[in-house]
């Protein structure tokens, strides 16, 4: 049996790393005429007390026009041509992100992951952590992660082949 992709997960927190993510996610559904499934994780808000968190909770009117509000920015992702074509769906759950797209893409049969990742580095990565590294290592389906800059590097690194022994060849 040959394996393909017929169901694309995009999660999105909105950012220009999520919105390139999408445009390659578009291009891959095209090629393979996959549905695409987006997701956004609505996360309760945590406060950082010294080495504690603690959660804060909305007020219940807060919280229902914040997801609410996720909804709207979902749907306008895509066009009505868009949504028709790639049989899109959207949806907005809540909980930790990483788990809850892992947890999507198990109970939904997903392909492909396509995500953007922020791509910081150093103690803001250590600070903050990486949903995209998470979601990778966790990830039932392959994962692939677009930086939202996506500038092609005019000298790429190469790539060079240990020497190969030398054999004497029959004459």
């Amino acid at each position: 049996m040959k394996p393909t992709i017929t169901r694309i997960l995009v999660p999105t927190d909105f950012s220009t790393a999520s919105d390139a993510a999408l445009d390659f996610a578009k291009s891959i559904a095209r090629t393979f005429n996959a549905s695409l499934h987006l997701l956004h994780v609505f996360e309760d808000p945590v406060v950082a007390v010294g080495f504690t968190e603690a959660y804060a909770p909305l007020p219940p009117t807060t919280r229902v026009a914040l997801v609410d509000d996720a909804r709207r920015q979902l749907a306008n992702r895509l066009s009505a041509e868009e949504r028709e074509r790639f049989d899109a769906t959207t949806e907005v759950v809540s909980g930790a992100s990483a788990m809850a797209i892992v947890e999507y893409a198990q109970d939904h049969a997903i392909d492909l992951i396509v995500m953007g990742t922020h791509g910081r580095t150093g103690v803001a990565h250590l600070l903050i952590g990486s949903v995209a590294e998470r979601v990778v290592r966790l990830a039932p389906c392959p994962v692939l992660t677009v930086h939202a800059d996506r500038t092609v590097f005019k000298q790429p690194y190469r790539a060079y082949l240990p020497e190969m022994p030398t054999a004497q060849l029959p004459a």
